[in-house]
């Protein structure tokens, strides 16, 4: 297949003809996406509030590092920002801005990991306005100085609430 793609006049009638005919487009897409590689993907927000605490949340589902940020899954056609925020209005029932995007990372497996590998995006937000009401999902919460945790984090947070303290201190 990749040497009948080497000839410059066949590349330019595969390619003309995946765009004018649409069975043949339709099938593309059909092979793509059974064949396109797939990576779940979860977002969490670093919620710092007026006096630069950070949003601590004790979940309910996360076996490896039960303490971290708040977040969860970005749905199919979700935008990783807008899952942040409906997150944790679901999860807390409080209003953020979600701003930047402040680190990635593909998330890896711990022996007690119960999620998947999966890349994960961490962004800055501010707190606006509510009181944390807990969800079915989380156990408990807290506002905590960044600079001063004291419970075990996953590293890829860990590094996310380090970036949000210095966007906070820019700012």
């Amino acid at each position: 297949m990749t040497a009948f793609l080497f000839n410059p006049r066949r590349k330019a009638r595969v390619a003309k003809s995946l765009r004018e005919i649409a069975p043949l487009r339709w099938a593309m897409k059909i092979t793509a996406r059974v064949i396109a590689p797939r990576q779940c993907v979860g977002a969490v927000g670093a919620v710092l509030n007026s006096a630069g605490e950070v949003l601590l949340v004790e979940h309910v589902f996360r076996t490896d590092f039960p303490w971290g940020l708040p977040g969860g899954w970005v749905k199919a056609g979700e935008s990783p920002s807008e899952a942040v925020r409906r997150e944790i209005q679901e999860e807390l029932r409080i209003e953020v801005e979600v701003k930047d995007l402040l680190y990635s990372e593909q998330v890896g497996l711990t022996v007690r990991s119960t999620h998947p590998r999966h890349l994960g995006l961490a962004y800055y937000c501010r707190y606006l306005s509510g009181e944390c009401h807990i969800s079915s999902e989380i156990q408990s919460v807290e506002w905590v100085d960044a600079g001063e945790i004291r419970r075990e984090l996953a590293p890829f947070q860990r590094k996310a609430i380090a970036l949000a303290k210095e966007v906070f201190d820019r700012r």
